[in-house]
């Protein structure tokens, strides 16, 4: 579809001007690539002509979804508002919970899992008097149940936005429990449940398009979930309600905050949100499905699950051992992507999971550190690595990498294959130097592994043994 008519509209752009004020916007285009910043500044909506400005202007990135912070911040004026001054510039924060589907290719089948996972949370909210305080959003291919910030008053003066939000959605999320994991299990492990609330995290704007599909996020009232169709996210006429997130009773959720912060108790770091959150979904031994479609119709599955894999394979041609080159491969994935968005010398290394899906089991036991592979790491004491804290386990990297390339249309079986045969024709010395390794090896296919690794690979070795003498 024509992105830039559909985001020209005066009615999407007022909308998503008013809802995106004062929080920090991204847009993300084709394979994932993302814009946050303008001119070293944090990229901000103020006003409705900004929306089709910035669709523009970033247009070489093929733009479809606009996002933006879960926090309200006071000042947007420079980098440092959301970097150093982070924590006295948040104003409030909108706690959310996210219901997802994780296989987007059965929507119209599946969509009602959803559903009955939001109506669970749709009874609670009935059942506290606080119908007033929350609205739903359909994002695509799942459900955010978001509660309004200007329902939070008192706890304000006690404690910090991103503490009551995080608290708020896990309080929730644990009365509920039993219930949610029933339907989860009644999807056949097709829905997931998380606590996303952390530090600069991002969901999507009203009325904006999703990532991939063809439909729009609209917003609607919890009251109004039973009459739910997929319908409603159509671009060329979304039933998309206004009123549902302007509406707030002040205070309304005050007392279930003040329950939910004794309950749960705040985390020591902002840091370590992500680590303590609860995610509800298939227990993570299952086998990931390999119902993936043809190569040809793949697309990319990113930078952070290419990473994981082409790390994997590293470990694996270098020592053989398959099971803890999975845990190596997510680890130096999670510290790569920890490193370009907090840099060297900053904190929040424990928790940093990109797009709140990857995660492994705190470890608690005694830690040692070893030089593998021309890298030194901590390992726990079952072998496995360990970032901030957190141990990575194979199933992990089953579940939260191979996933990931699955869900874009890529049989996990045949991307470690492939990766493997990409990984053997390189000297063991540049797979024995991260730099070198990051350079030769990650760089030159992290945006187009399809391409240069999968589809490479059927066409034989001449093929990518005459690509790989160029790339040099």
């Amino acid at each position: 579809m024509d992105v830039t008519k559909y985001y020209s509209d005066p009615r999407i752009q007022e909308e998503i001007a008013k809802y995106l004020k004062k929080r920090w916007v991204g847009i993300e285009g084709e394979n994932r690539k993302w814009v946050r910043w303008e001119n070293d500044k944090p990229l901000v909506i103020k006003e409705p002509g900004d929306v089709s400005r910035i669709i523009k202007r970033y247009g070489f990135i093929k733009p479809r979804s606009i996002y933006g912070t879960i926090e309200i911040f006071k000042n947007l004026e420079t980098r440092e508002d959301v970097m150093n001054k982070y924590t006295g510039n948040v104003e409030n924060v909108t706690p959310f919970i996210d219901i997802d589907l994780i296989e987007e290719k059965n929507l119209e089948k599946n969509y009602v899992y959803v559903v009955r996972a939001a109506k669970v949370i749709a009874e609670y909210i009935m059942e506290n008097n606080i119908s007033e305080c929350a609205y739903f959003a359909w994002s695509g291919a799942g459900i955010h149940v978001r509660f309004n910030e200007k329902c939070i008053d008192e706890p304000l003066k006690e404690y910090h936005p991103l503490d009551i939000g995080f608290c708020l959605v896990e309080y929730v999320l644990d009365a509920l429990k039993p219930r949610l994991l029933d339907v989860i299990r009644e999807s056949g492990g097709l829905v997931k449940i998380e606590n996303l609330v952390s530090m600069k995290r991002v969901f999507t704007a009203p009325l904006s398009l999703h990532r991939r599909l063809d439909k729009v996020v609209v917003f609607f009232k919890p009251e109004d979930l039973d009459n739910f169709k997929l319908e409603w996210s159509d671009p060329k006429q979304p039933r998309h309600d206004p009123g549902s997130w302007r509406r707030y009773h002040r205070g309304g959720l005050d007392d279930l905050i003040y329950r939910a912060v004794r309950h749960v108790g705040v985390v020591r770091k902002h840091s370590l949100l992500e680590a303590r959150a609860t995610r509800l979904g298939v227990e993570v031994s299952e086998p990931v499905r390999t119902s993936a479609t043809s190569v040809e119709r793949a697309s990319e599955p990113g930078r952070f699950p290419v990473m994981a894999l082409l790390q994997a394979a590293r470990y694996y041609v270098l020592t053989g051992d398959l099971e803890k080159a999975k845990s190596f491969g997510l680890n130096r994935a999670i510290f790569y992507a920890w490193a370009k968005y907090y840099g060297p010398g900053k904190r929040g290394v424990a928790a940093y999971r990109p797009r709140g899906r990857i995660y492994g089991v705190r470890v608690t036991g005694e830690l040692k550190r070893v030089e593998e592979v021309g890298e030194k790491l901590q390992v726990s004491s079952r072998g496995y690595f360990v970032m901030g804290g957190i141990e990575q386990r194979p199933e992990d990297f089953d579940r939260y990498v191979l996933r990931r390339f699955e869900e874009a249309g890529i049989n996990p079986e045949e991307a470690w294959k492939a990766a493997v045969e990409y990984v053997k024709r390189f000297p063991r010395t540049v797979l024995r130097d991260p730099q070198l390794f990051y350079k030769e090896v990650y760089e030159p296919v992290r945006d187009r592994f399809v391409e240069k690794v999968l589809r490479r690979k059927d066409k034989g070795d001449e093929g990518l043994l005459k690509w790989l003498g160029k790339g040099k």
